[in-house]
């Protein structure tokens, strides 16, 4: 069965779409969080609290899909016209996340190739040099990689809004796969088992992934999903930048 396809209970791995936009991405995995279950994903690709997530893709199979829940919380998406304003504001997203209710009976904890149970996994923050694996429904194969920085600083264009976006600290990952589709895939440490974050971006044709941190409590998610930088901050990252030492992914995913 490929992962745009229909699965009840639907595990980690396949394709979702939220009610209200028209891109899809990737159910991470079901888990234990802040005492609950949920269902988790990358923030980018839902946008408004309450609304239906579908599995698979109503855009691309509209006969097939079936509601798994609603986004019950998600991070606050911040854009900026150009490094300017960013300048300014001097705020940053600290993560790309999302969570859903799931309706009873349609999610599991499973995740194809990497986790086999259907009890939840629980989460963690992540530890540099920790080895992890994720699966997101556009490969639709098991990927590989290591953890090689827990403290990343990412300035991007979305390249579809023509916008920027100041992301971090978020989780720099080397090694493996990352194609369009695949942001909210679930990374699980392979040391542990644990999920320590959701995949968010990679740039094409580059050999890392971005991956964003798992807020510690439903109450983080709501009060402290961006943080805002001092101008000493925010000088060192620019004087950085321009040396070619900070990260600037230009495509999004």
């Amino acid at each position: 069965m490929a992962f745009q396809d229909y699965m009840k209970p639907c595990p980690g791995g396949y394709q979702i779409q939220a009610a209200d936009v028209l891109t899809y991405g990737t159910l991470g995995a079901t888990v234990e969080w802040d005492g609950k279950l949920a269902a988790i994903t990358a923030a980018h690709i839902v946008d408004s609290i309450g609304a239906p997530i579908f599995q698979p893709s109503w855009y691309t199979k509209p006969d097939e899909v079936h509601i798994i829940g609603p986004v019950s919380g998600k991070s606050a998406h911040l854009q900026y016209g150009s490094s300017s304003e960013y300048g300014l504001r001097r705020e940053d997203m600290l993560y790309d996340f999302a969570w859903i209710a799931p309706v009873a009976g349609a999610t599991d904890g499973k995740i194809p190739g990497i986790y086999g149970g259907t009890a939840p996994l629980k989460t963690r923050d992540p530890k540099e040099g920790e080895p992890v694996a994720w699966i997101g429904m556009s490969t639709g194969a098991v990927q590989h990689g290591k953890v090689v920085d827990a403290d990343l600083w990412v300035f991007r264009m979305n390249r579809r809004s023509k916008k920027y976006e100041s992301f971090g600290p978020c989780i720099r990952i080397e090694g493996g796969v990352s194609v369009e589709g695949d942001s909210g895939a679930a990374i699980v440490s392979q040391d542990d088992g644990l999920v320590i974050g959701v995949f968010s971006l990679g740039g094409e044709g580059s050999t890392f992934m971005v991956a964003s941190k798992i807020p510690p409590t439903a109450q983080d998610l709501i009060q402290h999903s961006t943080q805002t930088v001092s101008e000493a901050v925010l000088l060192e990252r620019l004087a950085k930048w321009k040396k070619g030492g900070l990260v600037s992914l230009t495509p999004s995913i």
